[in-house]
């Protein structure tokens, strides 16, 4: 017999703060990657010379930290609400085409001939060295993964989701997804304290999953860091209690965020953001931690509604995250060989251009029959479905 998905009262409305989160993070990234291509302070991915560390470095510096985080957290809430109604086999199957296909296929028939390619001849040393072919195949590849490394690792600790799931025990699983009682749903006083006091213990978890599982040469791949923000969100904030605790300390995980920022920024500002010992020191994991449980709280208390512009954000997430880089960064070659304006306006015009650029190539991809399916892991009747719906759509980074 076919296995089903367990129904639970208590994960029934958590999706309009998710979606705000989910849209407003990507829309971070691409701001990010604007800046990210006028770094100074890094030692990779600065297209424009620099005199030294300025306004671009600063927001990278102070978004780095908690961006990602907060997405694979984000991801695990979802992966626990698709779970809900999703066998095992129809959500292992749903993240290989969403997730596995786009970061591979995608890369090999479409990414490495255009990010990778730019990416690749706007680096002098390699353009100016000779290159065998095969190797310069190599590096184009390499090149075009681009923002999909966040799809490949959320497939594997999705894949790890399923496999664990199947060797649980099923009265484990009937007793963790329990109906809820209405009263469980608002947080005590006594229940709040208690979540407080876990979140903060919880600091020396996220510090101690950063120390592991990172890979040496390529950063962004932190796999035991966003491991533990998954895992986070899959066990932890799909709770009813635990978004009303958050929402009655929202002001406590604020300060606390702003404060741990202020050291985390006097402390390393104008260094590699991105290098080890940065991302490995307490501050800038407790500053991580508790920026996402402020983004957390927040949102769940001021954006937990439904608007035009989440809607068409979340449902177009997949598509502005995976096609910016390649728009930021020929933007803003462009714009810096060729037009002769302040910095500050060259930067809105590599945002702007960024944003066209990528919703421009989603919805001429999402309507070419195989390509499609290949970059953006959607076939017809995902396509179909997607523009004949009325109610809320779902999105790439999971669904509601």
């Amino acid at each position: 017999m076919k296995p089903q998905p367990l129904a639970d009262a208590t994960l029934t409305t958590r999706s309009h703060y998710l979606d705000f989160i989910r849209a407003a993070t990507v829309v971070l990234v691409v701001v990010y990657h604007v800046f990210f291509a006028r770094n100074f302070v890094l030692n990779f991915g600065g297209l424009v010379p620099t005199n030294g560390p300025g306004f671009a470095d600063a927001f990278a510096t102070v978004v780095y930290p908690w961006l990602m985080f907060s997405l694979f957290l984000v991801a695990g809430i979802s992966a626990r609400l698709s779970l809900n109604r999703r066998s095992n086999r129809e959500f292992f199957r749903e993240r290989t085409t969403k997730l596995l296909v786009p970061s591979t296929l995608g890369v090999l028939v479409f990414h490495s001939w255009t990010l990778g390619v730019l990416t690749t001849t706007s680096q002098p040393g390699l353009v100016d060295a000779p290159i065998p072919t095969p190797i310069f195949a190599l590096i184009c590849v390499l090149g075009g993964q681009g923002p999909l490394w966040f799809a490949q690792l959320l497939f594997f600790y999705s894949a790890l989701l399923v496999l664990f799931r199947r060797r649980a025990r099923n009265n484990a699983t009937l007793a963790d997804s329990s109906v809820a009682q209405p009263a469980a749903v608002e947080s005590s006083h006594a229940s709040t304290l208690a979540w407080t006091l876990f979140f903060a213990a919880a600091t020396l978890g996220v510090w101690g999953s950063a120390q592991i599982l990172n890979t040496p040469v390529i950063t962004v791949y932190r796999v035991g860091i966003y491991g533990f923000a998954f895992c986070l969100g899959y066990l932890v904030f799909y709770r009813p209690n635990v978004e009303a605790a958050l929402v009655r300390t929202r002001w406590l995980w604020g300060v606390c965020a702003t404060c741990f920022g202020l050291l985390y920024f006097r402390r390393f500002f104008g260094e590699n953001y991105a290098d080890a010992p940065v991302l490995r020191h307490f501050t800038t994991n407790a500053y991580a931690w508790t920026a996402t449980l402020a983004i957390l709280a927040f949102s769940k208390r001021y954006a937990d509604r439904p608007t035009r512009l989440t809607a068409f954000l979340a449902r177009t997430s997949f598509g502005l995250y995976v096609f910016h880089m390649f728009f930021v960064y020929a933007a803003t070659l462009l714009f810096a060989r060729f037009c002769d304006v302040p910095e500050p306006l060259e930067i809105a015009l590599v945002a702007a251009a960024s944003f066209v650029g990528s919703y421009a190539t989603y919805f001429v991809v999402r309507r070419v029959p195989g390509l499609r399916f290949l970059v953006l892991g959607l076939r017809r009747r995902d396509v179909e479905r997607k523009i004949g719906e009325t109610g809320k759509k779902s999105s790439f980074f999971g669904k509601n």
